[in-house]
């Protein structure tokens, strides 16, 4: 030690006491410039020793006084009672001006050369884990920090300097609510900087991996997986012993349960904090890393209990119509932090909102572990919410006989279906609100045939609220909704009447004309015009749909197709860029043999398709129904199930388009299309309001008080008369129809 140190550590100490007992403050700059001036005169004197001596002296110092703390009996004293804190800075001082000096990623310096060696390391994780003297752990974990911070991520694969890091790893699992939670979040923040900058680091804190400083080569996470156990006849103490020895064997992941424990923390940030850890360390696509967090953490199910918890928390009486207003932020800290944001202004406070905003935010997320996460993990994941989570919090309530319960689940699993993002996520939840009784195992019904019953039978507010989840599952992109609920049926192209076909032009299914079009294709290098998606009779097809309800019985002579038009094409640009990756045929052609898929939605039990070849699969079917009665319901119904319809047939889908929006189409007997549901309903409701006087005024008063588009008339309206109300539903659904048709025309035209 230098005499400058010397001298600089004895003036030190006499002016702390010295402002110990005058209880006066003192400024550490000053005492830094004089030490600073005692070092530059004594190294005039005489040169500095080595850093390597200072470390070594500062080194015996510190562990003298820690032996010494082992073998206290009775209360050991507080570390700021003991120089420890001053030595391990002086350590730290000396690493990180040597660490400065060396070339990155070289060989190691003197100082550190000297640590690991001398176990130093080691030694002082023993000392912390022990917390002889009291407190030195934290002051170890910010010596820690300090030498992470400026040792470069290639020299943390040496054993001495990774073990010791294990250990002060598992320290942290140690103790829930442990008095050094924030250098302990430090710690492992800065350990995961180095595992963003070196992928390989994240198989050192995988156990039994790591032992032996290396990775074997050709690991495989099943060898370190315990044994299947087999029955034998031996000792319960010989089985015991196994159980031990295959506890042993298992890998375990202590880096992702000590950021687990701080995902406890009562303090907001450090929770914070932990979970953007994690989500890096699961964004990792190193080894087997993935595939022991899976199996041998507790990651999964801490995820989908957070859920639940927070699911649960949700007071029954929150209003469920505010529920899909609720904005989210990018990021999913706020579920740490309440929901004290400025955001709350904007919707305003209602009963349960705080706790809406903490589950959404937790299902955030859990949307991005799994995004981050590669296909082992995100799989792991999501199976695991699905049995916890959806099959019991959310399954229970969906089915629960009180009927505020059920309104606000729907309302929440609509929500939940707009939040999430990532595919594996968006398709498990999907998979599970479409699939058929036929894949379930025992007696419960299948969600979708839960939802399908909600949408078809009162009360009414369930009806609104079923109905727009399943639009919800529609519009979400990416997901498998469409697939299972709607082309799976139409594919197979039963509704179509080949044999009338053979004649027209109103289809593309001959095959001469599909070779001509490969042809053309090859030719000009560009996707053919789709005769499908953009018939050469859309003139008349426009004109169907417009002229479907008469004029007689129309309620305005304004022309405003115009206004659907600018809509429907904004809307369909949209459409055609989510549904780009799912590869859908350009023209409607009839498949040779039926699909797997429709093999299997004609093997299910549906009275409605006695007698018929063609069954439209229950989505559509219950919209086929709904426009059939469209006179009998509420208008708030009609409104979501024309929604509903316009919504598929906006899909770039030539099989759906056709049957959805080709009025021309021969169709077989018995199959229903929008254009034939509703000229029936037209033809129903025709007589019977021309019958009634001042129809017309009955009519522009329905208007007004339904769209406000005219001024108001001094005419009493007759509620109770829906047939004037289908009536303008199904005159502003043909524009629309109208308007979808002409859109995909123009745009394929463009293309």
């Amino acid at each position: 030690m230098s005499c400058a140190e010397i001298f600089g550590f004895v003036l030190s100490e006499a002016l702390c006491r010295s402002d110990q007992r005058l209880k006066a403050k003192s400024d550490p700059a000053m005492f830094s410039r004089i030490t600073d001036v005692l070092q530059a005169a004594a190294d005039v004197v005489a040169p500095p020793c080595p850093r390597v001596e200072d470390l070594r002296y500062h080194w015996s110092q510190l562990s003298m006084v820690c032996q010494r703390c082992q073998h206290y009996e009775g209360q050991p004293p507080a570390v700021e009672e003991t120089h420890v804190p001053r030595h391990l800075t002086q350590m730290l001082r000396l690493l990180v001006a040597e660490e400065r000096e060396q070339n990155l990623g070289g060989p190691l310096s003197p100082c550190m050369e000297y640590l690991v060696q001398e176990k130093v390391l080691a030694l002082l994780a023993s000392y912390a884990r022990s917390d002889r003297p009291l407190g030195i752990r934290q002051h170890v974990y910010m010596f820690l920090v300090g030498v992470l911070n400026h040792l470069h991520h290639s020299h943390l694969h040496h054993a001495p300097i990774h073990k010791p890091l294990q250990t002060m790893v598992r320290a942290v699992g140690d103790m829930r609510a442990s008095p050094y939670e924030a250098e302990e979040m430090e710690f492992l923040m800065t350990l995961c900087e180095k595992i963003r900058q070196d992928s390989s680091i994240i198989l050192l804190y995988i156990l039994p991996l790591a032992l032996t400083g290396s990775v074997p080569t050709g690991y495989t996470p099943e060898d370190s997986f315990p044994p299947t156990p087999k029955r034998s006849s031996i000792s319960g103490e010989a089985s015991d012993s196994a159980q031990q020895s295959e506890d042993k064997s298992m890998p375990k992941f202590p880096l992702v349960d000590a950021l687990l424990n701080l995902c406890h923390s009562a303090d907001a940030h450090i929770a914070s904090s932990a979970h953007d850890c994690l989500v890096l360390i699961v964004s990792v696509r190193e080894g087997q890393s993935s595939s022991t967090i899976s199996r041998h953490t507790l990651l999964p199910h801490y995820l989908a209990m957070r859920l639940v918890t927070a699911a649960e928390d949700i007071p029954v009486d929150s209003e469920p119509a505010l529920i899909e207003d609720i904005p989210l932020s990018d990021r999913a800290r706020e579920v740490f932090e309440n929901s004290d944001s400025e955001e709350e202004d904007e919707i305003g406070e209602f009963p349960g909102r705080a706790e809406i905003v903490t589950f959404l935010n937790w299902l955030t997320f859990c949307d991005k572990i799994v995004g981050a996460s590669d296909g082992v993990l995100g799989s792991t994941v999501c199976s695991t919410m699905r049995e916890v989570f959806l099959e019991g919090v959310l399954r229970g309530s969906l089915v629960n006989v009180d009927e505020d319960v059920v309104s606000l689940y729907i309302a929440l699993m609509a929500k939940i279906v707009t939040v999430v993002t990532s595919p594996l996520l968006v398709n498990c939840i999907i998979s599970w609100l479409t699939e058929d009784c036929e894949e379930l195992d025992g007696s419960d019904c299948s969600m979708r045939q839960h939802i399908m019953s909600l949408c078809a039978k009162p009360p009414h507010h369930l009806q609104i609220q079923a109905l727009r989840l399943l639009q919800v599952m529609i519009e979400k992109p990416g997901s498998n909704a469409v697939q299972t609920l709607a082309l799976n049926y139409v594919v197979s192209r039963g509704y179509h009447d080949s044999s009338v076909a053979e004649h027209q032009q109103s289809s593309w299914s001959d095959e001469e004309d599909e070779r001509y079009k490969h042809r053309d294709e090859e030719a000009t290098g560009t996707p053919p015009l789709s005769r499908t998606l953009a018939p050469a009779n859309i003139n008349k097809i426009v004109k169907q749909f417009l002229a479907l309800v008469p004029e007689e019985l129309r309620s305005t002579k304004q022309d405003d197709f115009e206004s659907y038009m600018a809509d429907a094409q904004r809307q369909y640009k949209d459409i055609c860029r989510s549904c780009v990756s799912f590869g859908w045929p350009r023209e409607a052609v009839t498949p040779e043999c039926p699909s797997d898929a429709s093999s299997t939605a004609s093997r299910e039990s549906r009275p409605e398709a006695e007698g018929n070849t063609f069954y439209e699969g229950p989505l559509l079917s219950m919209l086929m129904d709904f426009l059939e009665r469209l006179p009998e319901h509420d208008y708030d119904i009609n409104l979501q199930v024309t929604s509903l319809v316009s919504t598929l047939a906006l899909l770039p889908h030539p099989h759906l388009h056709e049957y959805l929006l080709n009025p021309s189409l021969p169709l077989t007997g018995g199959v229903r299309t929008p254009y034939t549901v509703l000229s029936r309903v037209i033809s129903n409701i025709h007589q019977p309001i021309l019958e009634r006087e001042d129809y017309l005024d009955h009519l522009k008063v329905t208007r007004y008080h339904l769209l406000g588009t005219m001024e108001e008339l001094d005419f009493e309206r007759d509620s109770e008369d829906r047939k004037f109300e289908a009536l303008i539903v199904i005159e502003e659904f043909t524009k629309e129809l109208a308007s979808i048709a002409f859109a995909k025309y123009n745009s394929e035209g463009s293309a």
